[in-house]
């Protein structure tokens, strides 16, 4: 769906329920806030110990969220820290020197630096994620090593969707070529535009979006 077809929805259902008119502002508005949740909801939950979001891979989600994906990101160093591109938003997973480094939180490496046992090593290094970036832990004492490159894959933050238009005789008219479409896949659009219909209070049934599009499509069909 464009954004103009996802606007449409939105102002036909919220009319429908007596919601009243979506300006453009709003709309653009609450598709940014719809598109960032549903990223996060298919992205899954933080992990209770590490802050640590786990990507939930599966051959649908990975066709959805493929978009916002960015894979093998090599991270800048400042200091001991490896910063997070510009355009983060989700953490997936890390690799350095070759290896895929372990997540922890800040209180469990502590312990980790202090067993023999389960000792960070290049072979086996941990991280910890901090505002800015990650570092990592391997066998050097002291800070965080960077002797290594440090390979990210990321869910990055999508286009701000914007809905543009030009006003003739005081309406309203869609501008496609200033607008910004939605970033995720089209199979995620409905579900999109389910929620901004959720932010305005107009709860829909799947019945209710079938029978829409099944009238859309009779009239372009006409």
């Amino acid at each position: 769906m464009t954004i103009d077809e996802v606007y449409k929805f939105v102002q036909f259902m919220a009319n429908k329920e007596q919601r009243g008119y979506v300006k453009p502002s709003e709309f653009n508005m609450l598709s940014k806030r719809a598109q960032l949740d549903v990223i996060k909801e298919k992205v899954g939950k933080p992990s209770p110990t590490a802050g640590v979001i786990g990507y939930k891979d599966t051959a649908q989600l990975s066709d959805e969220l493929y978009p916002v994906t960015v894979f093998e990101s090599n991270l800048t160093v400042s200091g001991d820290l490896f910063t997070f591109p510009a355009n983060y938003l989700h953490f997936v997973s890390l690799w350095y020197g070759g290896n895929s480094v372990e997540m922890i939180s800040l209180g469990e490496l502590y312990k980790r630096r202090s067993s023999s046992l389960v000792f960070p090593s290049l072979d086996s290094p941990v991280g910890v994620i901090e505002e800015n970036g990650v570092r990592i832990f391997t066998d050097t004492l002291g800070a965080s090593d960077t002797t290594f490159t440090a390979r990210l894959n990321y869910i990055k933050k999508p286009s701000d969707p914007n809905w543009a238009y030009n006003t003739v005789n005081s309406i309203e008219i869609y501008n496609s070529s200033d607008s910004t479409q939605l970033t995720l896949a089209d199979s995620t659009h409905k579900e999109i535009a389910n929620r901004i219909l959720g932010y305005i209070g107009v709860n829909l049934r799947e019945a209710e979006i079938i029978t829409y599009s099944e009238s859309k499509n009779q009239e372009q069909k006409q």
